[in-house]
């Protein structure tokens, strides 16, 4: 019963925390709403709610972004600072409508950035920006569309006046939205997220001195003549420097100072509303180009960087790595030469122990030595390659290295019950330049892999060697279970095994091999199962 109470006790101060926000955020945001729509309703077009520059409507859809049930505040937002500034003639009912038009496509422009774009003012991103210029465009249009109609719809705005007012809402909602929130999102990640560093400070206030000085110099030499505001195409030079230099971030800072000096100098030389929205269609087309430029480099940026990243935790690990795959090579190398010597010295062990020689034991010597021949051939070739970085090369007969793998691996297929083909090969001879040696080691490592994956008892491997214009092919074709889905992709990737002790480093050293002859080693299944794996060499 106590944990009862206390339970409940602690979820109704979490909702009363909760409320407090929100009552809290949207006491400030109608405030908010409130003085910004008193410092821009004098550019009203012909009367309505319309203006050319609409920062409140940005707050809007920032709020919404946060949560949806800010949008009855918003509504509440809009029709009180209608009735109190622009029109508190008008019907109560028209005014409503109007403001709920507006609401609406608000909250689905928000609901389209958050939910579908995942936009988030506190977390921009390089790439938000792509979406927001896509969509903040289109979608203002389709809500300008709707806002004007309704207007006319309610007597508030005459059906003559419908285009104007059209280019004008769309053009000051277009420009206000894509300065103001990649600006919101950039100061918010300078200041809480990511502070600048104090070196970067100094050369960002240097730039931005320099930009604020040349920028208050074109803005007021075109506003103050409408005849070359022609002018204003200048600053497109600063903006797309500041972004090729420090990124999206400070060039939508920058953008910023240039749309707030711009709307001053408006106001102190009393241009008319169609320069007004003349230059506000310039200084959306300079956001988007800034922008785009500054996303360019900041992804580039970002790209370098973590590519610089990599390449250090490269370099830490190369070293121990290199030893690490030498030591793993070789003891994948020798493993199968080791094994054979066992089982070789094994059964000579045990035939010499039943004193019933009949001359097994000294054939089964003899492969113990041939295979511990192969052993060192290997060692000497691995420790060859890791001094001088090279291997030796001789003439090698494919039919003759064929014959020898089949041979070496005859015991291994029958202790599994599988048969062991090799179907005829065209007449001639295929000579290669190679390493013999690490050809054995990649035809013999595909051949057992074979083996291996055949059903014991009824298993089948055949080995074919065919001739391709210049080229000689060696295929290898089991009848075993084929290649798991998962792991078809990542076939010849180091350590990448499906055999419960394996190491997962046959198929790639094959397949290394293999290309430093000039060759490819590819696989493909076979109907209606297996696999076959086709090896195939530049002829000499």
């Amino acid at each position: 019963m106590t944990d009862l109470v206390a339970h409940a006790i602690a979820r109704t101060r979490s909702e009363w925390s909760r409320a407090r926000v929100y009552f809290g955020l949207a006491a400030a945001y109608f405030a908010a709403y409130l003085a910004l729509d008193a410092l821009t309703n004098h550019r009203n077009l012909y009367g309505t709610p319309i203006t050319l520059w609409s920062p409140d409507d940005v707050l809007s859809v920032v709020l919404v972004m946060e949560s949806w049930t800010f949008a009855p505040v918003v509504w509440l937002a809009q029709f009180v600072t209608e009735l109190v500034f622009n029109n508190g003639g008008a019907a109560l009912f028209a005014n409503a409508l109007a403001q709920a038009t507006l609401t609406a496509g608000l909250c689905g422009l928000a609901y389209l950035l958050r939910a579908k774009f995942g936009l988030n003012v506190r977390a921009l991103r390089p790439r938000d920006l792509i979406a927001l210029t896509a969509v903040v465009p289109t979608g203002l249009a389709l809500i300008a569309l709707a806002y004007c109609g309704t207007l006319v719809l309610v007597g508030q705005l005459a059906s003559a006046n419908f285009q104007t007012a059209f280019a004008g809402f769309w053009i000051g909602e277009a420009a206000a939205m894509c300065v103001l929130i990649p600006a919101a999102g950039a100061l918010f990640r300078a200041i809480v997220v990511e502070p600048w560093p104090r070196a970067q400070t100094g050369n960002t206030l240097f730039v931005f001195t320099v930009t604020l000085v040349f920028a208050a110099l074109v803005v007021v030499l075109s506003t103050s003549n409408v005849h070359i505001r022609y002018v204003f195409n200048l600053l497109f030079l600063p903006i797309l420097l500041i972004g090729i230099k420090y990124g999206f971030e400070v060039g939508a800072l920058a953008l910023l100072i240039v749309q707030l000096l711009l709307l001053a100098a408006l106001d102190f030389f009393k241009d008319s509303d169609g320069d007004f929205a003349a230059f506000q269609m310039m200084m959306f087309i300079l956001a988007l180009s800034g922008q785009a430029v500054g996303v360019t480099f900041s992804e580039l940026q970002t790209a370098t960087d973590q590519l610089r990243r990599q390449q250090a935790d490269l370099a830490k690990v190369s070293e121990r790595a290199t030893n690490a795959a030498i030591a793993a090579a070789m003891s994948h190398e020798i493993s199968q030469p080791l094994a054979s010597i066992s089982a070789y010295l094994f059964g000579a062990r045990r035939i010499l122990e039943t004193g019933r020689d009949d001359g097994r034991a000294l054939a089964a010597l003899r492969k113990a030595e041939g295979a511990a021949g192969r052993a060192r051939q290997i060692i000497e070739r691995l420790r060859d390659f890791v001094a001088k970085g090279a291997t030796p090369t001789e003439r090698v007969n494919l039919n003759d290295l064929v014959v020898t793998i089949l041979r070496l691996q005859h015991d291994a297929a029958r202790e599994r019950g599988v048969a062991l083909f090799r179907t005829p090969s065209e007449a001639g001879a295929f000579h290669v330049h190679a390493d013999r040696i690490g050809l054995e080691q990649a035809i013999g490592n595909l051949v057992l892999n074979a083996i291996e994956a055949a059903p014991a008892k009824n298993g089948k491997v055949v080995v074919s060697l065919t001739r391709r214009v210049n080229a000689a092919t060696i295929g290898v074709e089991d009848n075993g279970a084929g290649v798991a889905p998962e792991i078809a992709e990542r076939l010849f990737d180091p350590f990448e095994t499906t055999k419960p002790r394996g190491m997962g480093l046959g198929l790639p050293l094959a397949k290394e091999i293999v290309a430093r002859h000039g060759g490819t080693l590819i696989w493909r299944p076979v109907a209606p199962q297996g696999t076959r794996f086709e090896l195939e060499l530049p002829l000499a």
